[in-house]
């Protein structure tokens, strides 16, 4: 594991203010990954605008980690959507 591809949970929490049980908690609803080398557990880097939408939810919104797991399923049903209205946008496109 590259070193500069990952954060530690404990660096992140301390930085952003939240406990590692928020994050972790969200690897239990499986929104987001956390790999584990010896005793420290480590979040991808691609993963932290995620997290961080997660503790903006939990924090700005007062959203439980079971209601940031909905708001996620429905964030991303919601894009899912647009991509097959340009994709359905595009079709028509070329056949107009």
């Amino acid at each position: 594991m590259a070193q500069e591809n990952y954060i530690s949970i404990k660096t992140f929490c301390e930085h952003h203010g939240v406990q590692e049980s928020f994050v972790l908690s969200m690897q239990e609803f499986e929104l987001l990954r956390v790999d584990h080398v010896e005793e420290e557990a480590f979040i991808p880097m691609e993963e932290l605008p995620i997290l961080e939408k997660m503790v903006r939810l939990h924090r700005e919104l007062d959203i439980n980690p079971e209601g940031i797991q909905a708001v996620y399923h429905l964030l991303e049903q919601v894009q899912n959507l647009q991509q097959e209205v340009v994709a359905l946008r595009r079709k028509l496109d070329r056949l107009g």
